[in-house]
């Protein structure tokens, strides 16, 4: 039977199909491991397919550099278990992994089982992949702990095992490795009479010069979307005073916590989440211990010596407090973070600790003018002028009086829009062009999608040049109205209206540029691309440039996921030349201005998909200035440094009004949980929230959306709800911070939830424990949520917002936990 999952795995295969295992002095078995040499992705449907009958594949959870053995592994992610001495039955298998809330995936018989000897493998598929020697010894020690009935050849990277008869598919989830490790790092410590000795504590340290690749510390991931750092801000372990609570009170506010001390029987889950918060409380250790003995004896629970050693194992990793809406069955318990916060915090508290001296709007618009034209004649060619400004203040009316000068807007629809009300002689890039011919149409498409515009532009070319016996006039006007556009705006001196696309890869002779809107998302462009159109562009473009896409190919398949990288060079190839081999085929994502990037990572989920960043370069030679209520301070600065100035005007006194609800984050992974409550409390409001999510609203703003929101009307004047606190993909900050030169290690990529000060307030968040590259998280939420907010213009309308998030922003004039 099929399960339906497309999680793909590598592993090391002969694809030779065997229907017996070959005698041991047999020289079959020689060739065997010597063809044993096929790296190849498959998902678990396709692996429990080839290793039955008829196929009977021999195969490695390992991969290689060259031969199949221990010194040439690097990677696996597929961990087998051979049972053949009839010791332990396949049920018994599962019991004892499922002790800990883990089934294996698949399992087989073997070539030589019968009904009077069982023999079997089970075979084990995790998220993430063990990628140094270390991680595979830990791994395939605790595994031969737990199973010692096992071969214990198991334990050797180079271990290869053969198909069999009969296979059978469990489910297709993967094993969370983390999951894993704990485990089998607590059966050790209970194998070793509650010692740690056996356990690894390298693999849990946060080395920064840890030679064979990431630790275990910083992928042991709490939230669905982020990583949690085992090192925690606000509680300290060892040598250090433990947190006194009040007992009486927690059990009062944390149901799992008054089941477990009345004497209900928890399972290993359970358990596991009280323990990371009891080791951290005065007296937590003993009182996890003593309850669990009370009630065996009383015979009311069945607590093993794996349930009693799980404070000890904690020694080693020191985790964090598990959240209690990560592990308590109970709704009532997510309304605190852990046990200790539901003692003594004030859930979504938010202290200012800087007064905001809001000025009034008189006040700001004329020293908006002021700046404004002082910079429009003394502005130095070279320096980036950044107004930070609320939104509505009039700063695109800023600009209908000016001459000679380029101005850049986020879409082509608002440059249309500005251009009506324009009050001097101007002139507008060109619009993307719609033709009759709908295969131009997706020619012209396709070429823009993978980066290639030029090469669009030179289509338009021959469009003109075929002339009426290949296209309609209608098109061929079309066409030239295009280029002549182009050809006027390349050599016009009149003011000229574009988009912040076209003008990072446009010279103007214009001395001076203002971006109405923050450019920075396609100053710093993050983009996908997918391994297999790689693979693909390899075929199509024939044996010429195979040997300089192998190794690219090769660098990407083989990388960590969520390990940054420098983008591998095209040393020998003109992109150009390259372009012209394959132009005619299709590809699925934008190939060639990956090799125009400086980073890229591959995708933590689908190994398929490599994520980079192209940095843009704003025109050095000219007088460059942003007008944006969301342009993040922070990340100019780091990325042209003392040529930017910032003219802050945001403290802004509101006519409007804007209330802040803090109690709940309300990220994507909270609204999963009280999305309903929420969308009750908002009713019939407009809400603008995360583009997947609005669907649980009664009246969701459908053309908005967190990460769409900027240059819209619409809700001028309107009450509105903003729901979400929108974190972004860690990749994005990641790679931001690397084009910034931000200095950081793969350890320092950890976050908590922790006490933090920001513009002005403090507050908790859950953020990156690494300062700068928590600023760039930071600032990035910020611009985020103040453009969503700025959508009812509460500057100059009575309209009130409502606004759902635990990031606190200076335009909030009330907060509500």
């Amino acid at each position: 039977m099929e399960h339906k999952n497309e999680i793909t795995y590598q592993l090391t295969i002969n694809p030779a199909p065997l229907s017996s295992k070959p005698p041991k002095d047999d020289k079959i078995i020689g060739k065997i491991v010597n063809n044993l040499n096929v790296t190849t992705g498959l998902t678990i449907n396709h692996f429990s397919k080839i290793v039955r009958q008829p196929f009977g594949y021999t195969w490695s959870g390992g991969l290689f550099h060259g031969n199949i053995n221990n010194e040439n592994w690097y990677l696996q992610q597929i961990f087998g278990l051979d049972f053949d001495k009839g010791e332990i039955t396949i049920e018994e298998v599962f019991q004892r992994l499922n002790e800990f809330g883990i089934t294996p995936q698949v399992w087989y018989t073997s070539f030589s089982d019968s009904p009077s000897l069982r023999k079997f493998r089970v075979v084990l598929f995790t998220d993430m992949p063990a990628n140094n020697q270390l991680q595979h010894s830990y791994i395939a020690k605790g595994l031969l702990t737990l199973f010692p009935e096992a071969d214990q050849k198991c334990k050797n990277r180079g271990r290869w095992y053969f198909g069999g008869k009969e296979s059978f598919i469990i489910h297709t989830d993967p094993i969370p490795l983390q999951k894993l490790v704990d485990a089998l790092g607590i059966t050790m410590t209970s194998e070793d009479g509650g010692r740690t000795r056996k356990i690894t504590p390298e693999l849990f340290k946060n080395s920064s010069n840890h030679k064979n690749g990431k630790n275990w510390s910083f992928l042991y991931d709490y939230n669905t979307n982020t990583q949690i750092s085992p090192k925690n801000k606000k509680y300290k372990y060892e040598g250090g005073q433990l947190e006194k609570i009040d007992w009486c009170v927690a059990r009062k506010k944390v149901k799992i916590l008054d089941d477990f001390l009345k004497g209900k029987w928890l399972n290993h889950d359970l358990l596991w989440g009280l323990a990371t918060n009891l080791i951290y409380i005065n007296g937590g250790r003993k009182l996890f211990k003593e309850t669990m003995q009370k009630y065996n004896e009383l015979g009311l629970t069945q607590y093993t010596q794996n349930n009693f050693n799980i404070h000890s194992y904690l020694n080693v990793p020191k985790y964090p407090p598990l959240p209690l809406y990560e592990f308590s069955p109970y709704k009532e318990d997510h309304e605190h973070y852990d046990i200790i916060s539901a003692t003594k915090d004030i859930r979504g508290e938010v202290i200012i600790t800087q007064p905001i001296n809001m000025i009034k709007l008189s006040d700001a618009e004329a020293l908006l003018k002021e700046k404004f034209e002082f910079l429009m004649k003394h502005a130095e060619k070279g320096k980036i002028y950044i107004f930070i400004l609320p939104t509505a203040i009039g700063k695109t009316r800023s600009l209908l009086f000016l001459e000679g000068v380029i101005i850049s807007v986020p879409t082509n629809d608002l440059k249309n829009e500005i251009s009506d009300t324009m009050k001097v002689k101007h002139i507008t890039s060109p619009d993307p062009v719609e033709f009759e011919d709908e295969s131009l149409n997706r020619t012209l498409r396709h070429y823009y999608s993978i980066g290639l515009p030029k090469k669009a532009t030179a289509i338009l070319y021959k469009v003109i040049e075929q002339g009426i016996g290949r296209y309609s006039q209608k098109d061929i006007d079309s066409a030239q109205n295009y280029i002549d556009q182009l050809s006027a705006c390349k050599y016009s001196t009149e003011t000229i209206l574009t988009t912040h696309s076209r003008a990072l890869h446009t010279e103007y002779s214009h001395d001076t540029i203002v971006y109405d809107e923050d450019p920075l998302n396609q100053i710093l462009d993050i983009k996908q691309i997918q391994i297999s159109d790689l693979h693909k562009l390899k075929i199509q473009s024939g044996e010429i440039f195979k040997s300089d896409l192998d190794p690219v190919i090769e660098k990407l398949e083989k990388s960590i996921p969520t390990e940054i990288n420098n983008t591998p060079t095209l040393i020998d190839i003109e992109i150009d030349e390259l372009v012209k081999q394959v132009s005619t085929f299709q590809f699925e994502s934008n190939i060639f201005e990956f090799f125009h990037s400086s980073f890229f990572v591959k995708d933590k989920l689908d190994h398929n998909i490599i994520h980079y960043v192209v940095k843009k370069e704003l025109p050095k030679d000219k007088k460059v200035i942003v007008m944006s209520a969301t342009a993040p301070s922070f990340i100019y600065k780091k990325l042209y440094g003392d040529k930017v100035e910032i003219i802050d005007l945001t403290d802004v006194e509101q006519q409007g009004k804007i209330i802040q609800y803090t109690n709940k984050s309300c990220s994507r992974n909270g609204l999963n949980r009280y999305v309903d409550s929420i969308s009750k409390q908002v009713g019939d409001k407009p809400v603008i929230t995360f583009m997947s999510y609005g669907h649980h609203f009664k009246n969701p703003v459908k053309e908005m959306y967190f990460g769409n929101c900027s240059g819209y009307n619409g809700m001028s004047g309107k009450d509105l709800a903003v729901v979400g606190t929108p974190h972004r993909n860690n990749v994005e900050y990641l790679l931001t911070a690397k084009v910034l030169g931000v200095d950081y290690k793969t350890t320092d990529t950890t976050m908590s939830y922790q006490n933090i000060e920001y513009n002005g307030f403090k507050f908790k968040f859950n953020c990156f424990d690494h300062e700068e590259l928590r600023n760039i998280q930071l600032a990035l939420i910020q611009s985020d949520l103040i453009q969503a907010v700025g959508r009812a213009r509460t500057l100059r309308t009575d309209a009130q917002v409502d606004l759902y998030s635990n990031f606190p922003l200076r335009i909030s004039d009330e907060f509500r936990y």
